[in-house]
């Protein structure tokens, strides 16, 4: 039986600004890998028993490759007798933390995983200085941007539609006016998305559509949050491919073959 890998959100560094669900996770766990950032102070919730693994990336600073950090996940779930591994992250992994290779290492090797948010450095940061990221009197939007892409990418390049995700908060009820305002900013009608509800809850659900579907779209429970860019697309290809097996029995006419317009429809 493989073990499961619980990806952490450790946050700014303070030990009291986890959230209880991380810090549970913590003190059960067998192995922790751990980012160069996270605090001795959250480090020292481990048990004395469990494997405290740095793996972190310093610039400038010899450090592990993200292939290592995959392997490394995979094969303590795989190869040891470790049932709880923990890959703690500073900050909130969902942002900027590298989050959707790791998972992709852990979805290849059929390990199961499990995500804890942690506070992002944004709202930390905010915080510390005594203001509000969207005070309504003077912002309407938060983008959240790295000045270090992948591709090396200048600033100039890096916020567009295409490249940028877009996390809106309160985004009905009225969907057909939240999508005609982000297909008159520059967003496609096949642009995928993701509506959250509850996040987080025991009533949570999640909904992977594109702008043009959720503009019809109705039943979506509140309060939501409503996510667009091009890092919804794997789970909205998944969610067709899941779909296709019945759209193609549906299209069958009473002979046997496919009806081609019912699909092109």
């Amino acid at each position: 039986m493989f073990g499961k890998v619980y990806i952490v959100g450790a946050g700014p560094g303070a030990a009291d600004l986890l959230t209880l669900r991380a810090a549970t996770v913590l003190r059960a766990a067998q192995v922790v890998l751990h980012d160069d950032l996270v605090s001795q102070e959250i480090l020292d919730l481990c048990p004395a028993s469990a494997q405290i693994i740095n793996v972190g990336k310093r610039c400038g600073s010899r450090s592990r490759s993200q292939e290592q950090i995959n392997a490394l996940m995979v094969w303590h779930a795989r190869e040891t007798q470790s049932q709880t591994i923990v890959r703690l992250k500073s900050g909130d992994p969902a942002v900027f933390g590298r989050l959707g290779e790791e998972l992709d290492a852990l979805r290849r090797a059929e390990i199961e995983f499990e995500i804890i948010p942690g506070v992002t450095a944004a709202s930390a940061a905010a915080a510390s200085a005594k203001i509000t990221l969207t005070d309504r009197r003077a912002a309407s939007a938060l983008v959240v941007v790295t000045a270090h892409s992948s591709r090396n990418q200048s600033l100039s390049e890096t916020v567009e539609p295409t490249r940028s995700t877009y996390a809106l908060y309160m985004p009905g009820p009225d969907y057909s006016k939240t999508v005609q305002g982000l297909l008159e900013s520059g967003h496609e009608p096949k642009t995928p998305c993701a509506v959250v509800s509850n996040a987080g809850r025991t009533n949570e659900e999640v909904r992977y559509l594109t702008l043009h579907e959720l503009k019809s779209a109705s039943g979506i429970p509140a309060p939501a949050l409503l996510i667009v860019g091009e890092v919804a697309r794997e789970h909205l290809e998944r969610r067709q491919g899941d779909l296709l097996p019945q759209i193609l029995s549906e299209a069958k006419d009473p002979s046997g073959t496919i009806n081609s317009q019912f699909i092109q429809a």
